[in-house]
């Protein structure tokens, strides 16, 4: 009976080898700017609904806007760590 890892050594070495052969294949082809410009287009929502709002950056500005229109505020602060903090 063969040892039981040596049977996982063999698979892994099968599938690497059937892996890099496949990444040779045609993905692996060189493709123009404009076509990968396209293909990253093509994968981006049509319409993004928050792309839409006209932001403003200044609170008084908002403010003032939102008193003439008649329409509610959302105001959205964003704290986040100093740059310098460690992450996990």
């Amino acid at each position: 009976m063969k040892h039981p890892i040596g049977w996982l050594a063999s698979g892994a070495l099968a599938a690497l080898t059937l892996g890099a052969g496949w990444a040779q294949g045609p993905a692996a082809t060189e493709k123009t700017p404009e076509a990968l410009k396209a293909e990253i287009e093509a994968l981006k929502p049509p319409r993004v609904a928050w792309r839409e709002i006209a932001w403003k950056s200044c609170l008084l500005e908002g403010l003032r806007e939102s008193r003439a229109t008649g329409k509610p505020i959302l105001l959205w602060v964003f704290i986040d760590r100093p740059i310098d903090d460690a992450r996990c």
